[in-house]
């Protein structure tokens, strides 16, 4: 009798843990991009360890505890779909610590990479397999990552992107985005922008749903100007952004300190929910 009893109950349990498949709307995912300006504060060639006349024991030691913060930040957000920019295959300058295994392959089975270039270097880590990935050149090394995600029956385009802050590239590139992404039902694209107050609320024109920009405001993400003039935030400061198809609600965004890298950019993270 037990052991009907127990069949039952784990018939119950398998039945009630199908139906709550990724196939049924609404879904939640938490989302995450981080310019992580190669761990050098936007310097190429990884973590370098600066005015001290160090031993190459000291170096690794140093490199190894900053290693160890960026990987307990990365599990501590526990990001369903993490973007990243400006990565860097060795953590450290002196090219011990391989970043992907350090960094990456604790919490995600799947990780996705574009080109490598000297500065630009996009990624998506997930536990979710994507498929047909490719890629889109904007000028120069600027590119985005672009990848399928399968829930169900619906398809939702990952983009991992970062768009060149160079005067006689960067308007075209913006056109060039938007245009690309109004050819996906459900989007989700993250990135560094380095996109004004108006361009970012220009997605938002175009029909999408914005993390910076949005219904929670602006966040400051591009630090360097503002410590340095000892500011908090202050226009033009909000490069790196969540934007959504209009059936993928935004919520709970922060763009929070680190610790980690914090001169340079700051990463944005949200919930979005996928809608029917």
């Amino acid at each position: 009798m037990k052991k009907i009893y127990a069949s039952v109950i784990l018939s119950l349990f398998v039945c009630y843990a199908v139906g709550q498949t990724a196939k049924d709307l609404p879904v939640k995912l938490r989302v995450g991009t981080y310019n992580v300006g190669h761990f050098n504060q936007g310097m190429k060639g990884g973590l370098e360890l600066k005015g001290r006349n160090a031993s190459e024991e000291f170096k690794k030691n140093n490199a190894r505890m900053e290693m160890l913060n960026w990987r307990k930040w990365i599990s501590e957000q526990s990001l369903d779909i993490f973007i990243l920019n400006e990565w860097n295959q060795y953590f450290d300058t002196d090219s011990i610590f391989m970043a992907e295994k350090e960094l990456l392959q604790p919490f995600y089975n799947h990780i996705y990479w574009g080109d490598e270039h000297t500065w630009i270097f996009n990624g998506i880590a997930t536990n979710f397999t994507l498929t047909n990935i490719r890629q889109k050149y904007w000028a120069g090394e600027y590119y985005a990552l672009i990848a399928d995600l399968n829930l169900g029956k619906k398809t939702i385009t990952i983009i991992s992107t970062h768009l060149p802050w160079q005067k006689e590239w960067h308007a075209k590139a913006v056109d060039s985005l938007i245009a690309e992404m109004k050819k996906y039902k459900y989007l989700i694209c993250m990135g560094d922008m380095n996109a004004t107050d108006a361009e970012q609320l220009r997605f938002g024109e175009e029909g999408f749903n914005i993390a910076n920009g949005g219904n929670q405001g602006w966040f400051p993400t591009g630090r360097s100007s503002l410590q340095l003039r000892g500011l908090s935030d202050s226009p033009d400061r909000h490069l790196d952004n969540i934007i959504t198809s209009s059936n993928i609600k935004i919520m709970n965004i922060s763009a929070p300190f680190t610790r980690l890298n914090d001169f340079d950019h700051l990463p944005v993270l949200a919930d979005v929910i996928i809608t029917d």
